[in-house]
């Protein structure tokens, strides 16, 4: 076993040879779209996420169903498990089954095993004073997906936000790869300061620009009128010590809102940056560099 349950890395990690290493994971969560089909991609995306931000290749999937049959038709469940299908199809790997329980909720996510050389396991700490660190995808989907529980997301803002989840980090992880990445992890359920903290531990220190986070334009005005998940609170509250910050506006509220199938968070060696921007430019990914890595405020993140 080369990564196990400490240090709250994304996945785990064992070794068959020399040459291969298997990254194991598992993921799942309730309906937070109302479109089963999208739920079903969204889920999968986001379980196969782990995989991608150890830097390892996802090859099989297991289904993992909670589905009550007495209480919705049958074909609610065909199109979850089509959506997942679909996503795993997409990053080219395998299902091979899976296992389901009749349950009073509906919840969906994936098993994933992927494989990577065992020299190259990226872990969520690693980073250097002086690396940028990256992020590829907006905040924020927290507050919309609260919006759209409240009915206030438009249709065009709620596709935009649906393909924005469903979307694999399987591009984000090749551009990731193609330099010297010293760390990385996926922004999901802990926000962007829960997962930014796993990676500087208690060992360095991490400047983030305010102006340079993306963010979805939607969660400001929901944000301003109330429209914030529980998360966000309970994020804030366990993370806001970690925070060193003269704001208290959107800018400091966004650092914690809980993410859904969020993007790749990567400490990049500086000198790599503009052949990061050239790869990523080539295949289309979107990416924003928000911050730097610093050998002061160790363990601290200072919103600038």
């Amino acid at each position: 076993m080369l990564i196990g349950i400490e240090g709250f890395e994304d996945a785990g990690v064992y070794k068959i040879t020399d040459d291969i290493a298997l990254v194991q994971t598992i993921d799942f969560f309730t309906p937070i779209v109302n479109d089963p089909y999208w739920f079903g991609q969204i889920a999968a995306a986001n379980a196969m996420s782990d995989i991608y931000a150890m830097g390892a290749i996802p090859k099989t999937a297991l289904n993992m169903v909670c589905f009550p049959p007495k209480k919705f038709d049958i074909a609610i469940l065909k199109e979850i498990i089509r959506g997942g299908i679909d996503k795993i199809r997409e990053a080219g790997a395998s299902l091979l089954g899976g296992h389901s329980v009749d349950d009073e909720e509906i919840k969906y996510g994936l098993s994933v095993t992927g494989i990577v050389h065992p020299d190259k396991i990226l872990k969520n700490e690693g980073a250097l004073p002086g690396d940028l660190l990256v992020l590829t995808k907006p905040l924020g989907t927290g507050i919309l997906n609260t919006g759209i529980k409240g009915g206030l997301l438009s249709e065009a803002s709620t596709n935009n936000l649906v393909h924005v989840m469903a979307a694999l980090n399987k591009t984000a992880a090749e551009v990731m790869l193609s330099v010297r990445t010293h760390a990385a992890t996926d922004v999901t359920g802990f926000g962007l300061a829960g997962h930014l903290k796993e990676m500087i531990k208690e060992y360095i220190g991490v400047e983030l620009f305010a102006d340079k986070l993306p963010y979805f334009e939607e969660s400001v005005e929901l944000a301003r009128t109330g429209f914030i998940p529980g998360g966000l609170y309970r994020n804030r509250d366990f993370y806001k010590v970690y925070v060193e910050s003269k704001r208290d506006d959107f800018f400091y509220d966004i650092l914690f809102d809980p993410q859904t199938s969020g993007g790749l968070l990567m400490a990049i060696h500086p000198d790599d940056i503009r052949k990061f921007e050239e790869k990523a430019s080539k295949l289309q990914l979107n990416y924003w560099i928000v911050g730097r890595f610093t050998s002061e405020s160790k363990g601290n993140i200072l919103l600038t």
